[in-house]
């Protein structure tokens, strides 16, 4: 019996290993399959439970596959920091068992990593490597995939010619599938492109392949993208009447598809829980043949896949708690987006409405009312982009908005400096809306009245925003200039915007005080009411 001892602990040996990497397999699949129906937290769990395994096997292309995995998971949850940690490790994996197609892909994730950062030379250089391997395989389909990522880093980078070259043989590869999704990329690609180069008709023909596929495909949000081409194709065109008519009926598509979009959500909420209940049913089933193939092994390592057992039945519980937060963040932010998309409609309708007012003061009202609309806008971008679903980082929003309105104004750079004296504060939808429109009205009013009498000197022309608050948690405004002192609103104006300012502090209780001197001009407001931390 001794001498044979060495070939049972072999055995044994072996057969740890290969229960080991069937498991690591089926963890692979199952991840693989929450990957793919959106469920990330549940899919990171399960590939990390067959990473485990997979590096005690050392099985190199099943280690380069989860890796990948999880770099993906990554990238859908914008954890770029994830996206590249998991992807360098895996490319080693992926060199060491020869799986081209796996570190050609891995090169492609890492090169859309630098893209999503504005890295446009590192991306570049990646999607350059990842199209070389592709090439080595003969893999064309997957080397003009990323041909097409290569001309997403040269528009960015104001290339559009070279971008066309890009797109072009892409959308050749997919002439032979001409009513797939991808081929429909290709026209958003192409048509976006010629838009960008001032090419209308080109630009035409491919915008209205996208419009007939999306429909075909009920593809709604490629739809809407296509409306706003037909107007931006039109305005190329000198076609303004129809440009103003193609960007109604984007607009009118929007307002309408409130309402049935809903409506689909709550069919797709319906499926999305009868497809939840079918998985788990089938994740149950592919539990009881594993315990089933386990039995022969659980004999001689005890009590090991009990215990691994108890521990992925706590992970679903986790996750499916998990998801529901998940789900309640998504919707409410979407409801922030979709209010962002239609103030931008808005204040795009008002751009091109002011294009046909030829009176002074008429247009200088519709451009200040789009500089509201704007800055409500930014607002719910930030509160659909940010951390924080409820409150928005005025400091951020203070610098974005103040660049902005410098843009807006058409100032040139260095003859107008924004100083902004702003405490990290996070402030709720209800007071940020009054507030950011108060702090408009105030920059707009330096902006057009205070420098335009003053005379040359040393000091700069400066507009500076002061934003705190105190130790009772009361809020403080100040909005300065150091122009040439005079009153905000001229002789003979119409006195909105004060009005407007003085409603809106109003409304958050606020206590007004205006200071001018040859020094210039500030505005301060206090606000009696206390914040919340």
């Amino acid at each position: 019996m001794i001498r044979y001892l060495p070939l049972i602990l072999i055995l044994l040996f072996s057969a740890n290993l290969f229960g080991q990497k069937s498991e690591a397999d089926s963890l692979y699949k199952l991840g693989y399959e929450k990957g793919v129906a959106g469920d990330w937290d549940g899919a990171t769990s399960v590939l990390l439970a067959g990473l485990s395994l997979a590096e005690k096997a050392n099985n190199a292309k099943l280690l380069c596959g989860i890796y990948f995995q999880l770099g993906k998971i990554s990238a859908n949850t914008n954890n770029y920091d994830g996206v590249l940690q998991n992807i360098s490790k895996g490319i080693p994996q992926c060199q060491a068992c020869k799986d081209t197609s796996g570190w050609s892909r891995a090169e492609l994730l890492k090169g859309v990593y630098y893209l999503k950062f504005n890295k446009l030379d590192s991306a570049l250089i990646q999607f350059q490597f990842s199209h070389a391997l592709f090439m080595s395989i003969k893999d064309t389909l997957g080397a003009v995939g990323v041909l097409a990522k290569m001309g997403n880093a040269h528009e960015l980078a104001g290339d559009y010619l070279q971008a066309e070259k890009c797109y072009l043989p892409y959308y050749e590869a997919t002439l032979n599938q001409p009513n797939s999704y991808a081929h429909m990329n290709a026209n958003i690609f192409l048509a976006a492109n010629y838009c960008y180069q001032e090419k209308p008709d080109k630009a035409k023909f491919h915008n209205d392949k996208l419009l007939a596929l999306s429909q075909a495909l009920n593809a709604r949000y490629e739809y809407s993208v296509g409306l706003r081409y037909a107007a931006l194709i039109e305005y190329h065109k000198k076609n303004f009447e129809a440009a103003y008519e193609a960007m109604t009926r984007y607009a009118d598509f929007y307002q309408d598809s409130l309402i049935p979009e809903e409506q689909i959500k709550q069919v797709e909420a319906l499926k999305t829980e009868y497809e939840t209940e079918k998985k788990d049913a089938q994740i149950l089933l592919q539990e009881e043949q594993l315990k089933t193939e386990r039995f022969r092994f659980w004999a001689l390592l005890g009590g090991l896949g009990l215990a691994l057992m108890a521990g992925a039945a706590l992970l679903v519980l986790i996750a499916k708690l998990r998801k529901r937060n998940k789900e309640k963040e998504y919707l409410i932010k979407e409801i922030h987006h979709r209010v962002k998309n239609n103030l931008q409609i808005l204040s795009s309708l008002l751009h091109l409405q002011s294009r046909q007012i030829t009176d002074d003061t008429a247009l200088d009202a519709v451009r200040e009312g789009q500089n509201r609309v704007d800055a409500m806008g930014l607002i719910h971008q930030k509160l659909y982009m940010g951390e924080h679903m409820a409150k928005v980082e005025m400091k951020d929003y203070l610098q974005h908005f103040g660049q902005n309105m410098l843009e807006s104004f058409g100032v040139e750079e260095g003859h107008i400096r924004m100083d902004y004296e702003v405490e990290p504060l996070y402030l709720d939808v209800d007071t940020a809306i009054p507030l950011g429109l108060i702090i408009n009205e105030l920059v707009t009013n330096s902006l057009k009245y205070a420098f335009r009498n003053k005379q040359q000197s040393d000091q700069p022309n400066t507009i500076r925003i002061h934003l705190h608050k105190d130790a009772k948690n009361h809020l403080h405004l100040e909005v300065a200039d150091n122009g040439t002192g005079q009153s905000a609103e001229p002789s003979g104006g119409t006195g909105f915007g004060s009005n407007l300012i003085k409603m809106l502090s109003k409304k958050l209780k606020g206590n007004l005080e205006v200071q001018q001197s040859a020094a210039g001009y500030a505005t301060r407001i206090s606000f009696e009411k206390a914040i919340a931390d």
